[in-house]
């Protein structure tokens, strides 16, 4: 579900109520609207699943969906995200573009998303968060 965007820092036309529901459940699964289960980190080869690992799977699969922008101009999805231990929240999740190559990700104030912060908001330990997670607006780099 692409929302337009201006093409000021991430303005989304679209309204939060726009947005689609993905809950990461306590067993950390990841359920899709529809209650169907995504099993986005089953390709990855993770020996164990942590907060972390689904939070980056995740992010970085539901970019990997949102066509680049030179295809058909910039292009964002707004999904609400409900994780254990932290309050739902809106991610407006941007596909690629020539600054952002592999996308980014903002809240819904148009802020860059540190999904660092949200890992450790759901209980990651610190060690966890740094080799686990990779923030694709504010520059932490995975490991």
């Amino acid at each position: 579900m692409a929302a337009s965007t201006s093409s000021g820092a991430g303005t989304v036309a679209a309204s939060t109520s726009d947005a689609f529901t993905l809950t990461v459940t306590e067993r950390l699964d990841v359920l899709r609207p529809d209650g169907s289960t995504w099993n986005l980190c089953e390709m990855h080869g993770h020996e164990s699943q942590t907060v972390a690992q689904v939070l980056n799977c995740l992010v970085w699969e539901h970019l990997a969906s949102i066509p680049p922008a030179y295809l058909y101009g910039p292009q964002a999805e707004l999904v609400r995200l409900v994780v254990p231990g932290v309050e739902p929240f809106v991610a407006v999740f941007h596909g690629p573009d020539e600054k952002f190559r592999s996308g980014r990700t903002l809240d819904e104030t148009g802020l860059p998303l540190c999904w660092r912060t949200v890992a450790a908001a759901a209980g990651a330990s610190p060690d966890e968060v740094a080799e686990s997670i990779g923030c694709p607006s504010c520059g932490h780099a995975q490991g």
